[in-house]
């Protein structure tokens, strides 16, 4: 009993020890100056259209972000039940409509029947979930479609060829991308067309333990992601060790979600690449 507390009381002491080495950046990310540093470098995506602007996943929200001067405007997809890809985050349309039921349980006429604006603002009563193609149609290249997929073909049969195929129907490779948590996903995208942006999200990595942490623990590092373009991480994890070794392996990261200026002034001065916000107008 004695050598078995003696055991923990050493793991535990081991991992105090690999946190605070590792992950002291979290606390503190370096001078809050901001002096030479080049802004123009930086992309921001707006995050969910522009979520802190305008309903999230509407057209509107989409039109604010770009209006506000994003280089890329972000959006999450789920997959109705008559098969249409639609914008929503999450499972259920109960939070964000004045309506009730999962996605994959609903025909698109059936969310169409709710408000997906009202929650948000009066003003936005009218507001109607979109289709993905809708939300391509608006966009038209003026900026970067970040499209993230946030269940795939194990819950939504097909999404994943759907989506390839309209980005293929509007010949948008060259200004839309794909992101996803879901690795399964993002191997499928992959294997149906190897010339999509691909995003890898996660929300921290653990070095020399080989964990890649998405919402669940990987054993993996970053060098098995060879097939994604950029990496993005949750901004509290985004360490200078990290920032590096996404450099060294020749490929961009971005940080999720920043709406703090503060806290967006010192990611830059690590090297960050880009920012995820819900307030693009004021990162910008």
């Amino acid at each position: 009993m004695r050598k078995g507390s003696l055991f923990i009381l050493f793991f535990v002491l081991f991992l105090c020890i690999y946190f605070i080495m590792m992950l002291s950046p979290v606390i503190y990310n370096g001078d809050k100056s901001f002096n030479g540093i080049k802004e123009t470098n930086i992309v921001i995506t707006s995050h969910r259209g522009a979520g802190g602007l305008a309903p999230e996943n509407t057209l509107s929200s989409v039109k604010k972000g770009m209006d506000a001067g994003a280089q890329r405007i972000e959006i999450d997809v789920r997959q109705s039940k008559d098969n249409v890809v639609i914008c929503m985050h999450d499972k259920s349309i109960a939070r964000t409509t004045d309506g009730k039921g999962n996605v994959g349980e609903l025909t698109y006429n059936q969310i169409l029947k709710h408000s997906a604006g009202v929650k948000f603002s009066e003003a936005y009563t009218a507001e109607k979930v979109p289709t993905l193609e809708q939300v391509i149609n608006l966009v038209a290249g003026n900026a970067t479609l970040i499209i993230e997929i946030k269940d795939g073909d194990e819950l939504y049969p097909g999404i994943e060829q759907r989506i390839v195929n309209l980005i293929n129907k509007h010949n948008a490779k060259r200004w839309c991308a794909i992101h996803s948590f879901n690795d399964s996903v993002l191997i499928r995208v992959h294997q149906l067309d190897k010339e999509i942006m691909l995003h890898k999200l996660f929300i921290a990595d653990f070095p020399y333990l080989l964990l890649v942490y998405d919402g669940n623990f990987r054993v993996t590092n970053l060098e098995y992601y060879q097939f994604v373009d950029e990496f993005s991480v949750f901004y509290a994890f985004a360490t200078r060790r990290l920032i590096n070794k996404v450099h060294s392996l020749n490929k961009k990261i971005n940080v999720w979600t920043v709406n703090d200026s503060t806290k967006i002034k010192q990611l830059i001065k690590l090297g960050i690449d880009g920012v995820i916000t819900d307030f693009p107008n004021f990162a910008k």
